[in-house]
């Protein structure tokens, strides 16, 4: 009878083993427990389960949400001599004691720091042609902003950024001002929107002979799979309304942005020629597996005070 009981302890603890081992090492939120979503570092297939969050109050004790992940990490200070000089420990995050100042060419986004509000391009970008000088990147509007195509890196995109006096926007940074102060799905809201952004239903033939000429409305989502579109890339700024209330364009569709301490398959945002622009040109997604073409950038600052 004793060694019947010592066998049924020695599974419980095996099991327990397991199951502790399970939880802590996943390769997908499907390994996890509910409430848990599987956390990959870049250039990993194998991550930790961790919990999943949308505001800082759904973290435990001295962690806060990161919104670019919705995982629960460490707070970044406890008090205000963990944070830079000029600044103050406000909830777990480091934030300027005085409103942060930001060059007109960007946008301040929760007095935390300023991103371009405009897709990077090339000094003598232009409407109809990208420009060769390749020396920095740029913030405005009405040109065809810099992609790499299949070639490019992300070194190469930080090293324009840092010509600039700036950087490539880290993934918290950038999916913060991606999704704007109402932590929407999209720059422009919760709801898919088939020509706000430039994707690929955007410009599908709605026109009289062709397929779609009978469709009301057209554009639709999806569109593109029936229709068939003339797609490309749009001059920065182009869609009035493929913005939100921090006031950045194009963060949704045109071409990919490239993330600090990223690569090819670490790269937020979408492009023109994405096949379900429905799903990739949400803030959250991430490809992770594979690498798309039509990729560009944006940089991002510390500001001044």
């Amino acid at each position: 009878m004793a060694s019947q009981k010592f066998l049924l302890l020695l599974v419980l603890a095996v099991l327990f083993a397991v199951s502790c081992l399970v939880e802590s090492v996943c390769y997908h939120d499907a390994d996890c427990a509910p409430g848990k979503v599987c956390w990959l570092a870049a250039g990993t297939t194998q991550g930790q389960c961790r919990a999943q969050c949308l505001f800082d109050q759904d973290c435990g004790e001295n962690e806060i949400c990161d919104p670019a992940s919705t995982i629960c990490v460490a707070a970044e200070c406890l008090l205000n001599s963990d944070c830079p000089n000029s600044f103050n420990c406000e909830q777990g995050r480091c934030v300027p004691s005085q409103i942060l100042r930001c060059p007109d060419d960007m946008v301040i986004i929760e007095n935390r720091f300023c991103v371009d509000r405009y897709e990077a391009s090339r000094p003598d970008a232009t409407a109809i042609h990208p420009g060769l000088d390749g020396s920095r990147a740029v913030s405005q509007p009405g040109v065809l902003p810099w992609t790499f195509g299949y070639m490019g890196s992300n070194q190469e995109a930080l090293a324009a950024c840092q010509a600039a006096g700036k950087t490539l926007c880290t993934e918290s940074q950038w999916y913060q001002a991606c999704s704007g102060p109402e932590n929407s799905v999209y720059g422009y809201g919760d709801v898919y929107d088939p020509v706000i952004c430039n994707g690929i239903d955007k410009y599908c033939r709605c026109g009289e002979g062709s397929s779609c000429q009978d469709r009301d409305p057209c554009p639709f989502p999806h569109c593109y799979h029936e229709c068939g579109a003339n797609f490309g890339p749009d001059a920065t700024g182009a869609g009035a309304a493929c913005t939100n209330a921090y006031g950045v364009f194009d963060m949704n569709g045109n071409v990919w942005e490239h993330v600090l301490d990223g690569d090819e398959t670490r790269i937020r945002g979408g492009a023109y020629n994405c096949g379900d622009s429905e799903k990739l040109h949400r803030c959250s997604y991430i490809p992770g597996d594979w690498s798309p073409s039509a990729r560009g950038f944006r940089c991002c600052s510390e500001g001044t005070l």
